[in-house]
């Protein structure tokens, strides 16, 4: 995990709670997770979904909380609109 100032951890709290009243499934945040993991891997590309359903089943077998996945997801997606998407077009999976 990235050393981040008491703002970002604040403002990363605040979007991984929203992310937790979603009751998103905990399958669906692996899935989440892995995309993310997989785009920073593959260069800011899209990664096919093989790849990301292997990943993902590999976040699940390793039983983080709910509450780590949501925090995970959150701290990635606010790091790339903060850091403008790292010059690139903004990801397929940020809303």
């Amino acid at each position: 995990m990235i050393n981040h100032n008491e703002d970002t951890k604040h403002a990363i709290s605040v979007a991984a709670y929203l992310l937790a009243e979603k009751r998103i499934t905990f399958d669906k945040l692996c899935w989440m997770l892995a995309e993310r993991h997989l785009y920073f891997q593959n260069e800011f590309q899209k990664a096919d979904e093989g790849s990301i359903l292997q990943i993902a089943a590999e976040i699940y077998k390793t039983s983080p909380s709910y509450d780590i996945l949501c925090w995970l997801i959150s701290e990635i997606d606010l790091t790339l609109k903060r850091n403008n998407y790292g010059g690139h077009p903004k990801p397929y999976f940020i809303l």
